[in-house]
């Protein structure tokens, strides 16, 4: 299960603007993003595609494992 909900942080604690589903005890993995935050998840990965070769598809296998398309 996967949830986002708005909070606020406040005196050392994280208080939420709703309640969520979960079993007290229940352990969870927790990613904080500040919400004014300009974050781009992809930012990593943008620009990757610009090496200029347009035929990636037909000569897959020649880039990859550097064996010509006969």
């Amino acid at each position: 299960m996967t949830v986002t909900v708005d909070g606020t942080y406040q005196r050392g604690k994280l208080k939420l603007k709703k309640p969520i589903d979960l079993a007290d005890g229940t352990p969870v993995r927790i990613t904080i993003t500040a919400a004014d935050e300009d974050h781009d998840p992809l930012q990593a990965v943008i620009g990757i595609g610009q090496s200029g070769r347009t035929d990636g598809a037909d000569q897959h296998d020649h880039y990859i494992y550097d064996a010509r398309k006969r």
